[in-house]
């Protein structure tokens, strides 16, 4: 398979993304949420794809109604000393994409990343670069110039489709998507403690332009991880669902 094809089964026909983030076991251990059960509950609630860690997604190969169609990305290392064998890895269990997180404060990160982007340019898979403008720790630093700024490095560099911070309204968030050349997608952080609140930042960040979100503990640490995840099938896919309501 191409990584063109790759690309439209990831963005579908309307080019939108919902992709569950179900990789933070590898920094935050056993926790409820992050399990096969739950992968399953969203992917049949209409998730587009899962990204995952390998451990994970070996484990999920082996159960067909857990992945059901929905797409898989692997979260790889970094600072993986052979990122061909990590990539080969992603390939062996399925993955239609890979993603690797670069801080901007760590230059040995965007060597790493560019030496990734042409590693999966070979294999033809997809490169998702998550990119945070001076890390987590730095929240000065997610300001729009430079969330805008590390979105262009990483595309530059390589990178298919990126994952970054939103950029606190429509009008920054669009000068982002403009200026990054791929598409866009917003991660969601800390888990929000207002769903609608939630919902109506997705709307605002796809009028601006992104093409997809990236959510982790918004989802599988809610309550109801399916219906979450329904309701935001709504934003990100609304013609999906007249469709389905016609």
């Amino acid at each position: 398979m191409t990584k063109a094809l790759r690309m439209r089964r990831l963005f579908g026909r309307d080019g939108r993304l919902l992709l569950v983030a179900m990789d933070h076991a590898s920094f935050m251990g056993p926790i409820k949420g992050l399990d096969l059960e739950t992968m399953a509950a969203v992917v049949n609630a209409g998730a587009d794809a899962v990204m995952t860690t390998y451990g994970m997604a070996r484990r999920a190969s082996l159960e067909a109604h857990v992945l059901g169609q929905a797409a898989l990305v692997l979260s790889l290392d970094i600072h993986a000393v052979e990122p061909e064998q990590q990539v080969l890895n992603a390939l062996r269990v399925g993955a239609d994409s890979v993603k690797v997180l670069a801080a901007s404060g760590d230059p040995t990160q965007w060597t790493a990343l560019q030496r990734y982007a042409l590693v999966a340019e070979r294999w033809g898979i997809p490169l998702q670069a998550e990119v945070i403008p001076g890390g987590f720790d730095q929240p000065d630093k997610h300001t729009p110039q430079n969330i805008a700024m590390v979105c262009r490095q990483a595309a530059e560099m390589g990178a298919d489709y990126v994952k970054t911070f939103y950029a606190g309204d429509p009008e920054s968030m669009q000068r982002v998507v403009e200026g990054a050349t791929v598409p866009v997608l917003i991660l969601g952080g800390e888990r929000a403690s207002d769903d609608n609140a939630l919902l109506r930042q997705v709307g605002e960040a796809f009028a601006a332009g992104v093409s997809g979100v990236a959510f982790g503990r918004n989802i599988w640490s809610h309550a109801n991880p399916a219906l979450i995840t329904a309701r935001l099938v709504d934003v990100v896919h609304p013609s999906r669902s007249l469709v389905t309501a016609s």
